[in-house]
Order: structure tokens, then C-alpha cells, then sequence
């Protein structure tokens, strides 16, 4: 568990040198609270591993927090009452060699084995992720990712699960100053009265915002320090109000132990992933997790500490840091080289046991010994031994990447159409992935055309600057895109293509929102699951009227089918947007959505490198019948349509054309084949070579 504890002679409390995160007045060891830690990692463990029982097994992350917030507010109040004082220098010691000679070790491997498993293409943003895991702001990073439009695609970090550490740690940096503010003010009332009306106030503050945050932005409530301090608050709480404790009944102590084990263990069960998360119902797990500990000052024989006590539970328990550390990236690191998204609880199985494995050697040969290791006990050694690991890891990381993320290099010349269609016929007897492939497998992930700008609205984001004006700014004639991403990803040709053409362009994109007149439902990480997504609605107001005012000289409008509506119901709402539209028919151009791969290109690639057509498909057929919709909208309203399948398939639709990977995603062109396409698309749009 953790390192010291205390105990109760004659009703006055006693320290001793091991630390066991109880408060004063409690018993120097609680059982039942490492017991607790077990009932925890096993929910997270086979919640990731795919038992379909524990659907809300994410819960037990929950929990882990309110035993933090218990833990360290005893380790706080016991130094208080033994010494008087608060010492900042032994606390943030006794985290550092608790937490970072393990993460780090697990951080280490865990790039290193992406990389050798995976290829760079995994290997290269799970370093990235590193450098913020090591620094302790992934919740932050990860929060960031889950509300990027073109990151839903992606596959989960191996570092994923870092982010629960990251909010702890962001706990642990902040907390002991304001116990330590609270100590020092002069008033009449006891520190731990002063302690519980703060922590009552961060509780209603923290669910509050979860309620409110996880309605409007759930990825970000997800994450957030914030909406997850209720839970470090309540742990505290009742290490604050363990004198108090012991005056309620043993009757109901035991009871409220029970109550709160299954509570915990019906969140489990009845949560899944479409649950509205955290929210309000992140009250069952966490004040069940409270109630355990809670109840549990006061032991009746039969209380839920008779099962928590036991070998097995206390076993698990103080294994819980490391496996929860080692099964995530043990997981997904298998999944991905199998080629799949998640591998089912049956082949996890021998995983989990793996992962067991590895944490019982990091808790028996490196956790454990580094915690009571005399060299590491007191003073600056502890703190220096966590800042070396820290830079290492970020040394390693940017090794790692180096050589490697040197930025996307374009063709230099976009080919003629005759050549795009010589590169696409070729493409189907291409067999292993060209030694010069552009961009690299490694760069794939970031050569995205769309422009990284506040001229990228976000999810949220229902306009954008006037200014935001791309190509030739002092061009007499304006081009305009206007689309969900799939508008964005043709950014960067286009905008060279304007550019030579000494025309203006405005990018009018966003992410999850296409051009059609229709609703759409939040995409994932944004609103409510399966909510309208409201900024949609006023997005497409907006670009409405801004595109009438500019009367622009070329409308081009493209975007992803909507698989939500039949192929008349796509072909009624792009009519309904032409219909909006107050500028000439002649002047708009319908460009024809992209053929899908089978999967993810990079990804299968990366897997294929010696036979690349296993990643080729035909053309899907379920898009055929939206893309005849948008033809005949184009056709009726007397706009025109760009087919653009020959620009990529031929009797076959091919992740690798020439030298060019061709993919970003499953979903989304890659910049540089865009780039390829320049001289296609200008012709195709009737766009001057020069002005």
C-alpha cells in the first residue's frame, strides 16, 4: 500500500515509521483498503481485456482515486500530528520513489516495444505521447487527441491509461499546499473542520462541473483534474472525518461497507461505453468506493473487510500500481500487431497473465526494493533520482523521433493527368512498398492538407475570422471549399493551385459537419451520445451566409457520406443547400467523395510491406448509390460533378500509387497525394495554370 501509518494509544494518536496512508485515530494498517485496490485494478484489467460482464468496469478508476485522496490526506495529517508541521520535501520524496521508477520503466518499454512490434508508424506518436505521460500531463494530451475530428480513426495509445496517473499527480502537486494554506489560517475551528468545509466546497464545485462539462464536452470531462477532483476530495474527506467515524454504530458501519461494495460492483456491471460518463453517475462507484473505506474504520467480523482481507485480495492489491501500469500497453501492443482493434477476452487471457507476470517482477524487483531502498529514504535523493528518470525518458523519446518527424516533403511538381492515370493502372501489380514511399510509413500520421489554424473551427466553433483568406490574398477572383474534412484534407492543393493562379481562398471546413442540410449527431468525444450536434446546425448558417456575401467566382463543395440517411435523403440535403445558395449554378462544382479502403492504409501497410495489394479493395459499393445522390443534385440544380474514383482506383482502389502513399486514414487522402493530384484537380475545376 504506502509507506507509514498510525495508530491510537489511550485516545491519542501515534505514529510509526512505516507509512500505511491512515489518518490519526485509525488503525495503523487497513486491510480492507489494499483489498479495495484489488477489487479496483481487476474491474480496469478485465474491463480492457473484453469480459462483456463488466461493461463499466472503467469505474474501478474511479475508485483508485478516492483511495488516493484517502491515502495522502492520511499521510498528511498523521505528519501533521506528530511534528507540527507539514514538510513539502519528505511528501513529494515519498511520491517520487512510490511513482516514477516504475512508470518510467513501463514508459520505456512500452515505446521501445511499439516501435519493434509496430513499426514507426505506431512507434512515432507513442513517443510523443512519452514525452507528455513523462511529464505527467497525458490527461491533458489525451483530452486534447479525443477532440480532434481526424483522430477518431486512429488506434489507442499504448500510454492511454497514463492519464489517470497524470491527474493524480496534478493532485499530489497541488493538494499539499492548500492542506498546508487551511493548517496555517488562525481561527477557532479545528484543522480538521477547516479541512472538511474546503473539501466539501471542492466537491460540489468538481461534480457540479462534471455534470455540466460532460453534457457539453465529455472527452474533456473525461479527462479533466477538474471534474475528477470530487473524487480525490471525498477519499480525503473521510481521512479528515475519521474521529468522527468511530463514533457511528458497528452495525452500521458494517452495512455501509456492503452498500458500497455493491455499488461499486453494479457500476460495473450496468455502465457500459455509451453510459454519459463521468456526469452525475460517477456518484454510484465513488461514494460506494467511500462507504467501503468509510465504514471500514469500525471492523465488525462480518463487514466487507472479511472478504477484502483475504491473501488473494491484499496479494492483488499491492500489485495493483504496476498491472495497472503493464496491461494497457500489453493489450493494445497485441491487438495492433494482430492487425485489429481489440482482441476478444479469450486471447486477452494470455496477455493479462503476461502482464501479471512483468508486474510481479517490477513490484518485487524495482517498486518494492526503491521504496525502502536507505539511499532513497529522506531528503533531496529521491526527488533527484525522479527528475533524472523524467529527462531520460524525454531523451529517449526525442531520440526516438529525431531522425525520423522532419515534416511531410511534397512532389515537386504535380503530375499531368495523363501520368495520374499511367500511376493508377500501374498501381494494382505494385507488390512491395517502395524504398523511396512518400510520405514514409512514419510520417503518415501527420500529413493531413487541412490548415492547423484558428481557420480550423473546432467541434464548438460556429464561425471563423473574416480574415482567414488563403491562396493569392490579393487575387482578383475567390475560390471557395466548403465541406466537413473532407473539404479540409484538399486544403493544401488546393490552396497551391490558387495560389499560382493569383486566385483567393476560403477554406470553410469542419470536422464531422458535411455540406448537406441535413442534422448530424455529435461525433464521438463532443455533446451527448448520439445528441444533435447543435454547432453543426449553426455552423452551416454561418457558411451559408458567408459564402453568399462572398459570391465567389467558384464554389466547390465535397464531403464524406452520411450513412445516417438513405441515399434520397443525402440528395435532398445537398439540394437544399444549392437551393440556399444565392450565386449562379455555373459557378459551383460538386467534387465526388474519395473510394474507402478496406482499413486503416498506414496501418495496413505497415503490415504489408512486402505484399501491399492486401491492403487494396474494389470500390465499396455501399458508397456508390451517395454518390450517384450528390450527382443528380448537382445535375438537377445545374452544378457540376467531379467523379473522382479514376483519380484513384482502376479495377482495384490501392493504399500505394507510383511512390506516393496514397492514404492519411481509412477515410481521409494523405496531403502529398493531393499535392499529386494539383494539376488533376485544377483541370477538373476549370482553374487557370497562371494568371
Amino acid at each position: 500500500m504506502s509507506d507509514s501509518a498510525a495508530g491510537v494509544v489511550d485516545g491519542r494518536p501515534q505514529t510509526s515509521r512505516d507509512e500505511s496512508g491512515t489518518a490519526p485515530y485509525d488503525r495503523r494498517f487497513r486491510p480492507d483498503v489494499e483489498g479495495l485496490r484489488a477489487v479496483a485494478i481487476i474491474l480496469v484489467v478485465l474491463y480492457h481485456g473484453g469480459l462483456k460482464v463488466l461493461s463499466g468496469g472503467y469505474v474501478g478508476v474511479d475508485v483508485f482515486f478516492v483511495i488516493s485522496g484517502f491515502v495522502i490526506t492520511g499521510v498528511l495529517l498523521r505528519e501533521r500530528a506528530s511534528s507540527g508541521r507539514t514538510s513539502f520535501l519528505n511528501f513529494y520524496a515519498r511520491r517520487s520513489r512510490r511513482i516514477i521508477p516504475a512508470a518510467t520503466l513501463a514508459i520505456l518499454a512500452t515505446v521501445i516495444a511499439t516501435y519493434l512490434a509496430l513499426g514507426s508508424v505506431y512507434g512515432d506518436p507513442t513517443a510523443i505521447d512519452s514525452r507528455w505521460t513523462a511529464v505527467f500531463l497525458a490527461n491533458f494530451h489525451f483530452a486534447s487527441l479525443g477532440t480532434n475530428y481526424l483522430n477518431e480513426q486512429q488506434p489507442p495509445s499504448p500510454l492511454l491509461n497514463f492519464w489517470s496517473l497524470a491527474v493524480e499527480e496534478q493532485f499530489y502537486f497541488v493538494y499539499p499546499a492548500l492542506f498546508m494554506l487551511v493548517a496555517t489560517l488562525r481561527t477557532r475551528l479545528s484543522l480538521n473542520v477547516r479541512l472538511a468545509i474546503g473539501l466539501v466546497s471542492v466537491i460540489a464545485v468538481s461534480f457540479t462541473l462534471s455534470v455540466i462539462q460532460t453534457n457539453s464536452n465529455p472527452t474533456v470531462a473525461y479527462f479533466s483534474p477538474f471534474t475528477r477532483a470530487s473524487e480525490l476530495a471525498l477519499g480525503a474527506l473521510i481521512a479528515v472525518g475519521t474521529k468522527w467515524l468511530l463514533r457511528i454504530p458497528k452495525l452500521v458501519c458494517g452495512t455501509m461497507t456492503w452498500i458500497g461494495l455493491g455499488a461499486i460492483g453494479c457500476s460495473a456491471i450496468a455502465f457500459n461505453a455509451n453510459t454519459n460518463y463521468p456526469g452525475s453517475l460517477i456518484a454510484v462507484p465513488v461514494i460506494g468506493a467511500g462507504l467501503v473505506i468509510a465504514g471500514g474504520v469500525t471492523t465488525p467480523r462480518w463487514a466487507a473487510e472479511s472478504v477484502l482481507a483475504l491473501t488473494p485480495f491484499r496479494w492483488m492489491g499491492r500489485l495493483s500500481y504496476s498491472l495497472y501500469l503493464w496491461h494497457w500497453p500489453i493489450l493494445i501492443i497485441a491487438a495492433e500487431a494482430a492487425g485489429k482493434a481489440s482482441l476478444p477476452f479469450r486471447q486477452n487471457v494470455v496477455w493479462l497473465l503476461l502482464a501479471l507476470a512483468v508486474s510481479v517482477a517490477t513490484y518485487t524487483l524495482l517498486e518494492n526494493p526503491l521504496r525502502h531502498a536507505r539511499v532513497f529514504s529522506r531528503g533531496l535523493a529521491p526527488i533527484a533520482l525522479g527528475v533524472a528518470l523524467i529527462v531520460t525518458t524525454l531523451v529517449v523519446a526525442t531520440i526516438g523521433l529525431e531522425a525520423r518527424i522532419n515534416g511531410v516533403s511534397a512532389p515537386v511538381v504535380p503530375a499531368s493527368v495523363a501520368q495520374v492515370q499511367d500511376l493508377v493502372h500501374a498501381a494494382r501489380d505494385v507488390h512491395a512498398l517502395p524504398t523511396d514511399l512518400m510520405p514514409t510509413l512514419a510520417e503518415a500520421h501527420q500529413d493531413w492538407g487541412g490548415p492547423n489554424s484558428s481557420c480550423s473551427p473546432s467541434y464548438g466553433q460556429i464561425s471563423i475570422p473574416n480574415d482567414c483568406i488563403f491562396g493569392d490574398p490579393h487575387g482578383r477572383h475567390t475560390v471557395v471549399i466548403y465541406g466537413d474534412s473532407h473539404a479540409g484534407m484538399w486544403f493544401d492543393a488546393l490552396n497551391i493551385v490558387a495560389k499560382a493562379a493569383h486566385w483567393k481562398l476560403v477554406d470553410l471546413w469542419k470536422g464531422a459537419c458535411p455540406a448537406d442540410s441535413l442534422s448530424y449527431p455529435n461525433p464521438a468525444g463532443w455533446g451527448k451520445p448520439r445528441g444533435e450536434f447543435s454547432a453543426c446546425d449553426q455552423w452551416h448558417q454561418f457558411a451559408i451566409r458567408r459564402i453568399n456575401q462572398l459570391d465567389p467566382d467558384l464554389l466547390v463543395i465535397t464531403q464524406d457520406a452520411s450513412f445516417k440517411y438513405s441515399p434520397h435523403q443525402w440528395q435532398q440535403g445537398l439540394a437544399a443547400t444549392l437551393n440556399d445558395l444565392h450565386m449562379p449554378r455555373s459557378r459551383i462544382v460538386v467534387l465526388g467523395n474519395i473510394p474507402l479502403l478496406p482499413q486503416n492504409g498506414p496501418e495496413c501497410l505497415t503490415r504489408h510491406t512486402s505484399d501491399v495489394q492486401a491492403c487494396s479493395g474494389s470500390v465499396l459499393t455501399y458508397l456508390t448509390p451517395y454518390n450517384q445522390a450528390e450527382q443528380t443534385a448537382a445535375k438537377t440544380s445545374g452544378a457540376r460533378y467531379i467523379n473522382v474514383t479514376p483519380w484513384f482506383c482502376s479495377t482495384v482502389c490501392t493504399g500505394v500509387i507510383g511512390r506516393y502513399d496514397v492514404y492519411f486514414d481509412q477515410y481521409h487522402v494523405a496531403a502529398t497525394y493531393t499535392y499529386v493530384l494539383g494539376g488533376v484537380l485544377r483541370q477538373a475545376l476549370r482553374l487557370p495554370a497562371a494568371a
